[in-house]
């Protein structure tokens, strides 16, 4: 049993029809020998050889580099064509569409859906590649969709019909072959044909040698020697050639042009892993595979100590953060405490009112206990003492608050409330100086995540900075009225707050006031405005300052802020 295996393009049963005449031809003019076809693909091919199963092999011209620079093979006999001249180049590619296509040339098919055998079948991908390599196209943004469907390479056609795809590799005369066995209807045409006259099939590729007869070390040389003779002796008009849609058979032709596609695509079998010429480069070059380890094991010391430094720069820095904002809260805490001691008064007053009240409230007590007046009759004294007690306690417990040095603490709060309890701290100034003030609060306004401490002095700067603004105006424009006004308004997850005077307002350069030690007042630090830039932006917020005709100033706080689940 002589083994015969064949590369099965079209699928067993189209090769078995192909090429199952040849090994009747043979048979026929050997003596005493028995031929088995063997259909396969490409890689049971290669292991076919690999591992000896097979004494001869019929495959195309690609497969047979491959094989040839891999394994000992022995190359009997070249198939020739009914192409006139050149018979002996008749495999290329053909890149097809389907006639109503509206694409006419390769750069219109960039990125398309295609399909094609396989990424390393030489008559359909891999010539038509190197073909646009060649030309100068990119390669890869052209097959950037491609789709390998495998053998059989009819199912590329089939998916172009079914418009699966919008065009489809295939080796070059299979659309002719399959039209006239009616398979497929004339309805495509292949892009950019460039067919020699003597040539019958449209090509989109260049033509390269035809398929090769080839002996494993399995067979004899001997046998070897009568399978040539038979098949040079194959006339054209044989069954067995026809079948094999060739003219006969020749001497084996060079494979050089295939070689040279294969190494220009990088895929030549005999072309070594990069790692392995890296090796054989460093051992007719050692000096300078010396001075590559010192220059590499220097650049890794210079790393290392690279990323030491930066870590200890980072750790610096880091530091450096915690100790800035550790004076950041103590500068916060201590501008509070010069707060309350420019309250002193205000604060004083607040305390006086309901220790008065007590006083008052005691003398009008003890005089009904003289007047021996019923125990019920104390009651009501005893409870607004106990609501003046409760009074200062407030006070007490907001300056405490105030005074106490915190981190920001955000919890759900009553802004509304917060602005009351402010204004409060501040109505004895306000009052003295006869300066009025109007609260706009929004109704049902709900409640905030915000950090109540840190809001509140900055209302109590922004506050005090109107106050002076106002006094200010007042010495230049005796009937001038002055007013201040605290606004607040929540809409889609956003807290305003505003608070504007008429006083000697600011011009556009003054905005700068918001950055520390600047300030527009003669004794003042400029700490307050930019305290309470610090605390907005802590809340994710912006404070903007902007003047008012004809004279005035406003101050805009808008605060990104979170309600209660």
């Amino acid at each position: 049993m002589i083994d015969v295996a064949v590369l099965a393009t079209r699928g067993k049963s189209a090769a078995r029809h192909r090429w199952q005449p040849t090994m009747t031809w043979l048979e026929s003019h050997i003596a005493n020998s028995r031929f088995m076809l063997h259909p396969l693909t490409l890689d049971e091919m290669a292991n076919a050889v690999e591992q000896l199963k097979v004494d001869f092999v019929i495959t195309n011209p690609g497969q047979a580099v491959q094989l040839g620079r891999q394994f000992d093979l022995s190359w009997l006999v070249t198939m020739t064509s009914h192409t006139g001249e050149s018979q002996t180049n008749s495999i290329g590619s053909a890149l097809v569409v389907r006639r109503d296509s509206p694409y006419y040339s390769v750069e219109q098919l960039y990125g398309k859906p295609l399909s094609a055998v396989a990424s390393n079948a030489f008559g359909g991908y891999l010539s038509l590649r190197h073909h646009l390599i060649s030309q100068g196209f990119d390669a890869n943004a052209f097959f950037s969709r491609v789709r390998f469907l495998g053998f059989p390479i009819d199912a590329s056609l089939y998916q172009l019909r079914d418009k699966h795809i919008e065009a489809a590799v295939v080796p070059a005369c299979l659309l002719e072959s399959m039209v006239t066995d009616g398979l497929l209807e004339d309805n495509y045409r292949v892009i950019q044909s460039r067919s020699p006259a003597y040539f019958p099939c449209q090509v989109t590729s260049e033509l390269y040698p035809n398929w090769s007869f080839a002996k494993t070390q399995r067979a004899t040389n001997e046998l070897a020697k009568q399978m040539s003779q038979a098949l040079l002796a194959m006339p054209a008009e044989s069954e067995a050639a026809i079948a094999a849609r060739a003219s006969g058979w020749t001497s084996p032709v060079s494979l050089l042009a295939i070689d040279k596609l294969y190494q220009e695509l990088n895929m030549h079998p005999l072309h070594l892993p990069w790692w392995q010429e890296a090796f054989i480069w460093l051992d007719d070059n050692q000096q300078w595979g010396w001075l590559l380890f010192v220059t590499l094991v220097l650049l890794n010391g210079y790393h290392f100590w690279l990323e030491y430094c930066f870590n200890r720069n980072k750790k610096q820095l880091e530091q450096a953060l915690h100790r800035l904002k550790h004076n950041g809260e103590l500068l916060e805490h201590a501008q509070r405490v010069a707060i309350v001691g420019e309250l002193g008064t205000s604060v004083a007053h607040e305390i006086n009112q309901p220790l008065a009240a007590i006083r008052n409230y005691t003398e009008a007590g003890l005089l009904r206990i003289a007047k021996q007046r019923p125990l019920e009759d104390l009651v009501p004294v005893l409870e607004k003492i106990q609501h003046q007690v409760e009074r200062v306690d407030n006070i007490v417990q907001r300056l405490r608050t105030m005074i106490k040095k915190h981190a920001a603490e955000k919890k759900f709060i009553d802004i509304n409330q917060l602005i009351i309890d402010t204004m409060e701290l501040l109505d004895f100034r306000l009052t003295k100086l006869e300066i009025p003030y109007r609260l706009s609060l929004q109704t049902s306004l709900p409640l905030c995540y915000i950090d109540p401490i840190g809001l509140q002095q900055v209302l109590v700067n922004l506050v005090t900075n109107a106050i002076d603004a106002c006094v200010s105006a007042q010495h230049t424009d005796v009937t001038w009225q002055p007013e201040i006004v605290i606004e607040s308004h929540y809409q889609d997850n956003v807290l305003t707050l505003t608070v504007s005077d008429n006083g000697i307002g600011i011009s556009a350069e003054q905005a700068a006031a918001t950055q520390a030690f600047v300030s527009t007042k003669t004794q003042g630090l400029g700490l307050g405005l930019a305290i309470c830039r610090d605390v907005i932006e802590d809340h994710a917020g912006q404070m903007s300052l902007s003047p008012i005709a004809p004279h005035g100033c406003k101050v805009t706080i808008v605060i990104p802020v979170s309600l209660p689940q």
